[in-house]
């Protein structure tokens, strides 16, 4: 039992880390859409070709949509992190598949960019999230979904 609940408490960090690491970046990121920050679309097409190309309204476009992206991954984070702190660490079931299906769909589905669109850029971020978060919830499975505790 021991053993099990070591496994826990390192899953349970992972997650906490992970979802705190997506609060700091999607701070960055709203700040960097507000402040104006020099940003490129990709490695050969930056903020100032686009500028050219469709005038300041692209421009103002680009940041519009890079803030709407930030602040969901804002609030998603917030989120995840009050269901790491209190739900899942009381190890409520519930809260493992909630992680589990928002992590999973929402990363899948950005990854997913890469090979459908043909945009693979933070394609590679999104796996790493999914991976940190399946990691987390994996250590965390044992206690949380083979107990033989009753379900409340």
């Amino acid at each position: 039992m021991r053993g099990s609940k070591l496994l826990f408490m390192t899953g349970w960090a992972l997650l906490l880390v992970a979802s705190a690491a997506i609060l700091f970046l999607s701070i960055v990121s709203t700040l960097r859409a507000y402040r104006g920050t020099p940003d490129n679309l990709t490695t050969s097409f930056t903020m100032e070709r686009l500028k050219d190309a469709g005038g300041e309204e692209a421009v103002n476009a680009f940041r519009g949509r890079r803030l709407t992206a930030a602040t969901w991954a804002l609030a998603y984070s917030v989120l995840s992190l009050f269901v790491v702190l209190f739900p899942y660490r009381r190890a409520e079931r519930w809260a493992w598949w909630a992680l589990l299906c928002s992590v999973g769909i929402s990363q899948l589905l950005s990854a997913a960019r890469a090979p459908v669109i043909g945009a693979p850029g933070g394609a590679g971020a999104s796996g790493i999230v999914l991976s940190i978060f399946l990691l987390g919830l994996m250590a965390g499975a044992p206690r949380i979904l083979f107990s033989h505790r009753p379900i409340d």
